[in-house]
């Protein structure tokens, strides 16, 4: 074998190494690469996800404020209108007073609240505009008295002698001591359906 032949085989033996090399080394670069661009995609695709989640509590977050806002509101309203509603009833005050019902209803409060200071000497004060129809109830209890007061509005005070015992059935008491009661019940009519 000549030398010119040596050199020939040596010299393609080094190029078919070097291509081999080189496409060694290529597939690697590649593999780097894919490797390289999944990992991108993971942290990119972790990066949204916590993204997305964060959004997703802010929104919640948001929706939940939003909610209690509207709820405030709704409750603020509901308090006005029921408000509304018990400033009328207290100006009706004296238009219940002189109605037949309340009249009926008046002498029967005295006889209950009179039941309860029996033997104490009660002092019964009203308008003299109930007086003649408190009167019979009041001379039934022995030692019970009527006294005439037009300052304590429709209705009556009724008290033992000695202050221990007091029952104030004017309208305006009785529609304080309600209020409580006609809240509850008003805000259930006016929330009615609406659930």
């Amino acid at each position: 074998m000549a030398l010119a032949e040596l050199i020939s085989r040596l010299e393609h033996e080094a190029q078919d190494r070097a291509r081999a090399i080189q496409q060694g080394a290529d597939v690697e670069v590649r593999a780097i690469e894919d490797a390289t661009q999944e990992a991108i995609a993971q942290i990119m695709t972790r990066q949204f996800e916590r993204e997305r989640q964060e959004r997703g509590r802010v929104r919640q977050r948001e929706l939940a404020m939003a909610r209690r806002q509207a709820r405030r509101r709704e409750l603020e309203a509901l308090h006005v209108a029921i408000a509304r509603i018990l400033n009328r009833a207290r100006s009706l005050v004296s238009d219940m007073a002189s109605s037949p019902s309340d009249v009926g209803a008046i002498t029967s409060h005295l006889e209950e609240a009179l039941s309860f200071l029996n033997g104490v000497q009660p002092r019964v004060r009203c308008q003299a505009a109930v007086a003649t129809v408190l009167q019979p109830a009041i001379d039934y209890h022995v030692g019970a008295q009527l006294l005439i007061d037009d300052s304590i509005g429709p209705g009556f005070v009724a008290e033992a002698a000695d202050g221990s015992v007091l029952v104030d059935s004017t309208i305006t008491a009785r529609l304080a001591r309600a209020e409580p009661r006609l809240t509850i019940a008003l805000a259930r009519k006016l929330t009615d359906g609406r659930d």
